[in-house]
């Protein structure tokens, strides 16, 4: 009888411990949509439309090339350079904001005491505060 008392008392403070920590780690965890984010940034549009103009010439510049060959490979290879190349430009493009948006999140994680930001969706269990209108505040 003593053992069982025993364990039932071990298992309910486990239990305890299990569910105050929890919510310690619920409380201290924050969540962002980050392609909200990047599209609520002030810079968007204009990079955007930059972005698409890359493309768009890209797509004519592909076009012409591969007009010039019939060798399978050598068009995979042209493929393969235009996918590189329109890859790097969106990188240049968008960095700046992803960098802003990564910096305004930052701030706003260190304001709300949380210890964690992850994306929209990767919490699968628990609770977390969604930070995003937050972030969005400061890109303004």
């Amino acid at each position: 009888m003593k053992l069982r008392k025993m364990m039932m008392t071990t298992v309910a403070a486990a239990m305890l411990t299990l569910s105050a920590a929890g919510v310690s780690f619920a409380s201290g965890l924050g969540t962002i949509n980050a392609g909200a984010l990047l599209q609520q940034h002030p810079q968007y549009a204009k990079t955007m439309a930059a972005w698409q103009s890359d493309v768009k010439s890209a797509q004519q510049d592909f076009q012409k090339e591969l007009k010039k060959t019939n060798d399978k490979a050598a068009q995979q290879a042209l493929v393969q350079k235009y996918n590189t190349k329109l890859n790097q430009q969106r990188i240049a493009l968008f960095s700046p904001l992803e960098k802003d948006i990564l910096a305004k999140t930052q701030a706003v994680q260190k304001e709300k005491g949380l210890d964690y930001v992850v994306l929209s969706g990767s919490v699968v269990i628990g609770q977390a505060q969604d930070i995003t209108k937050d972030v969005a505040a400061k890109l303004k």
